[in-house]
Order: structure tokens, then C-alpha cells, then sequence
């Protein structure tokens, strides 16, 4: 295991930032653009019989377009405007302490039956928090177990295991709906200019993973992480903490139930918008798939978060004047500064992916391939699901995964009819499961720490063997119920099935 470890290690230390990376790509790009223009490469689309040409971005043409678009390229960047309005919402809930007592309320109460299971909902659903959700919850659960007389490395990997095996699965719309939406619309429009998905186009399938990753994820450590870490790592008796239960206290009870009546009253106002046939937030035949309203899911959810962060910010004294707010969404925003570094490198690698055809020769070439070996079907999904996981060990940020891959898989499986939104649900389970596994996440060491307050002389190779169950535990029921809800034709998210209509 030591070995394993060095060796991924060795590998993901020699990759450079991913800033670097998608520089070093949109290079690239451009090299070999300018090689296959030189031989004249072309593909016909099967789709439309036009002839598809590779452009030469080193041609006058290309070298004018890199230099005048490169503010439009990152302007224009679909993700960008979604993530950032989003984050000012869910920011401001979140500076104002309401996800961290969020977390605390839902397992600091479960009964010591149900504990397991309500670390990993809190934990999967607690990716809305983002970051704060590892930080949060991983010593909150260690504690809560060694009060109650369980192994607290247990509880720290539940924790772990539901923030980042499960990170792609929530009951909420997250930041990271709203960017790997954006992402994969920017690479569908490489084939269809009027491509959308939206951040509730998997919203059926993730939302129903969460109960099945809750309950696999309780499985593998009731039954086979705890009773391991009793034989292997048994608690001195002698071990004292100073850490106490956790106890919300008055004003943040009461934040939380103005928080529900908040909740309460806001989903009737959009009831009340919505239900009308007449409703301008549906379509002309009075549907709701496609919509206007489907498309306003982001500035609804930026409106609900920003009214939950007020109601829980004024009533537990985080929010004394009005300018605490725009306060607090600065602070929000900051926090993405690295993000949005990287979108400027990513949206000049797209871009120049784009006008220089290489994705839609790519995604010819490809598809025909696919077509002409039979490899399709649920084959295809279990080896992209499989390839994405690999992936995720040696680059854990998703975003950057994501748009790295989806320039070429998405258009490519667009030509053989495999709907975008579907591509990125296939994506999520192995961007998802192999997180916990990986030195390379950011998180790995920081569970490591707080497993050593029990355990100072715990090392990787037992942190990697403690998280390695429960990571083939979800890549592999998770990869199983998406086959069982392709199998039943269930939609993915609203209107969204495996092939596009």
C-alpha cells in the first residue's frame, strides 16, 4: 500500500497546477492545429454531411483571433456568471455560521442507531458548504462517536468518506451544479450552438444517490471499517479528550427555525409563481420542460440563500447593519480568487478548442470509432465512469477534470446521440468516489490530522486503507444504480434521459 501511495504521489507531484496545465494545453492546441491544417485534415459530419476542416490558430486568421478574444473568452465563459452569482448567496449563509449549525443540528441529535447514517446525509448534502463541510464535520463526527463510546476514526471517515466520495450527490442545487452545468454547455455548443444544461438537469438522479450512498456508506463502516479499526487500531482505555458533545445554543435554535418558516414561506411564493398555466416562468404551451423557469434556477436559488443568510445572520447577531451584507458576499468571493484564475485559463484552451475545429473533428472521428467497434451502450458508460474515476486520483479538482474532458467526450457522445447532461451524471460518480483515496486531494491530509488526535502514530497507508472500502463501495453501487435507473427509463433531471430526443 506504502508503494501504491508513493507511486501516486510521485505522479501527481510531477503534474504542474492546473493554471499551467490548461497553458501548456492551449499551446497545445495550437501546435497541432497548425500541423493538421498544414495536411489538410478534415472529417464529414454524419449528422449534417458538411465538411468539417481543422483551422490553423499560427494562420493570420487564428493569430488575430487569440490576441482580440482573450477578454471575451473569459467573459463569455458560461460557468463564470453562474458560479459567482451562486457563491454570493450560499457565501453569505455561510458567513454568517447558518451551514456550520446546519451540519451540527443534523447529527449532533441522531439517536446512536442512526448516527452513521446521519453523518453521511449531513455530509453529502453539507457539499453545498463546500470546503466548510470537511472542516466542519470531520472532527464534529469523531467527537460525536467517541461521546457515545464508538471508534472516533470511524466517525472522522464517515465524515470524510460522505463529504468527498459523495460530494457530486446532494438534495440541494450546489455551486457545483451551477459550474459543471456551464462547463458542459460551453462543450456541447462545440456541436450545438444552442446547447443549454442546467444546474438541475441531473437533479432526479443525484438527489435519490443520496439515500443510496447514505445507506452503503453506513454499511461499510458499521460493518466493516469500525469492526477493522477495533482490531487494528483499538482506543487506549486510558485515552482522555477535552472535546464535548456539541450544543447549539439558543439564538442559533431559534436562527434555525426562522430559517424553516423562511424556507417555508419562500417554496410557496414560487409555488404560487409556477403553478398558473399562465405563469410567464412557463413555456408558450404552458410546460415547464424546457422553461423560463428552469433557466432562472440560479437567480432563484441566489435569492433563497440570500434570504435564509439574512433571516439567520439578523437573528443571531452575525447581521447588525446592511452593510453587513455586501461585507460578507466580498468575503464569499474572495474565497474563489483561485477559481476564477483558473477560468481564465480554461476558457482560452476551450476557445481556442472551438474555433480551431478540433473538437468537432475530434468528436467525428471518435464517435465513428464507437460506431464502427459496436462499443456503446452500458459498456461505454461503465468505461468513461471507470476512466473518470483514475482521473480523479491524480487531479481532484473536478472543475478542472471536468473541463478538460468534457471538450472532447461530450461532443463525442453527443454524435452518437448520448445527451450532454447525461455525460456529466456519468462523469460525477468517478469524479466523486476515488476523492477520498487520493494524496493529492487537498483533504487528505487534513483528515489525516484529525484521525491523529486519537491516534498520533496513524500513517497514509492506514488512512488509505481505513477510506479504500468505502471508496469501491460507492464507485461501485453508484455506478450500479445509475445501470438500474437507465434499465427502469427513468429521466436523469428534468426531461433529461440517456440518449437526447
Amino acid at each position: 500500500m506504502q508503494g501504491v501511495l508513493s507511486s501516486i504521489e510521485r505522479v501527481g507531484n510531477k503534474l504542474p497546477h492546473p493554471f499551467i496545465l490548461f497553458a501548456i494545453l492551449a499551446a497545445v492546441v495550437v501546435v497541432i492545429s497548425a500541423i493538421l491544417a498544414m495536411f489538410g485534415v478534415s472529417a464529414i459530419n454524419p449528422q449534417t454531411g458538411d465538411s468539417v476542416a481543422v483551422r490553423n490558430l499560427l494562420s493570420a486568421d487564428g493569430i488575430e483571433f487569440m490576441l482580440t478574444s482573450v477578454v471575451s473568452n473569459f467573459v463569455n465563459f458560461p460557468p463564470l456568471g453562474l458560479i459567482l452569482v451562486v457563491m454570493f448567496g450560499i457565501g453569505l449563509a455561510d458567513k454568517v455560521g447558518l451551514m456550520s449549525t446546519l451540519m451540527q443540528a443534523s447529527v449532533a441529535k441522531a439517536p446512536p442507531s442512526l448516527l452513521t447514517f446521519c453523518v453521511f446525509l449531513a455530509g453529502i448534502c453539507g457539499s453545498v458548504a463546500s470546503d466548510a463541510n470537511y472542516l466542519i464535520l470531520i472532527p464534529l463526527a469523531a467527537m460525536l462517536y467517541y461521546s457515545v463510546g464508538r471508534h472516533p476514526i470511524a466517525g472522522a471517515a464517515a465524515a470524510y468518506a460522505a463529504a468527498g466520495a459523495g460530494f457530486d450527490a446532494s438534495l440541494f442545487i450546489t455551486v457545483g451544479d451551477a459550474l459543471f452545468a456551464g462547463i458542459t454547455t460551453d462543450a456541447a455548443r462545440l456541436i450545438d450552438p444552442d446547447a443549454y444544461i442546467s444546474p438541475v438537469d441531473n437533479y432526479y438522479f443525484v438527489a435519490c444517490s443520496v439515500f443510496v450512498l447514505a445507506i452503503v456508506g453506513t454499511l461499510i463502516i458499521d460493518k466493516i471499517v469500525e469492526p477493522r479499526l477495533q482490531r487494528t487500531l483499538p482506543m487506549d482505555k486510558n485515552f482522555k479528550t477535552d472535546i464535548v458533545k456539541p450544543e447549539l445554543s439558543a439564538t442559533e435554535k431559534k436562527g434555525l427555525k426562522r430559517v424553516g418558516f423562511a424556507t417555508l414561506i419562500y417554496l410557496a411564493l414560487v409555488l404560487i409563481a409556477v403553478i398558473p398555466e399562465a405563469s410567464p416562468l412557463r413555456n408558450a404551451e404552458g410546460g415547464l420542460i424546457p422553461s423560463p423557469f428552469l433557466r432562472s434556477l440560479v437567480p432563484l436559488m441566489f435569492i433563497y440563500f440570500v434570504t435564509i443568510g439574512l433571516v439567520y445572520g439578523i437573528t443571531t447577531g452575525k447581521i447588525t447593519s446592511s452593510r453587513d451584507v455586501p461585507l460578507r458576499m466580498a468575503e464569499s468571493a474572495s474565497d474563489l480568487a483561485p477559481t476564477l484564475v483558473l477560468f481564465f485559463a480554461i476558457s482560452q484552451f476551450i476557445a481556442y478548442f472551438r474555433w480551431s475545429e478540433l473538437g468537432q473533428y475530434i468528436a467525428i472521428e471518435g464517435s465513428n470509432i464507437l460506431q464502427s467497434t459496436g462499443f456503446t451502450g452500458l459498456p461505454l458508460v461503465g468505461a468513461f465512469i471507470a476512466m473518470s474515476a483514475i482521473l480523479n486520483v491524480f487531479m481532484t479538482s473536478g472543475s478542472a477534470q471536468w473541463a478538460l474532458m468534457a471538450p472532447v467526450f461530450v461532443p463525442m457522445l453527443m454524435m452518437i446521440d448520448f445527451d450532454p447532461a447525461f455525460v456529466l451524471a456519468m462523469f460525477r460518480i468517478g469524479d466523486s468516489s476515488t476523492n477520498i483515496i487520493s494524496p493529492m486531494s487537498p483533504y487528505f491530509s487534513v483528515a489525516l490530522v484529525y484521525m491523529q488526535r486519537y491516534k498520533p502514530d496513524m500513517g497514509l497507508g492506514t488512512l488509505i486503507a481505513t477510506m479504500l472500502p468505502m471508496a469501491l463501495g460507492f464507485l461501485i453501487a453508484w455506478s450500479a444504480f445509475l445501470m438500474f435507473w437507465l434499465a427502469m427509463g427513468w429521466p436523469i433531471g428534468p426531461g433529461v434521459y440517456m440518449m437526447a430526443s
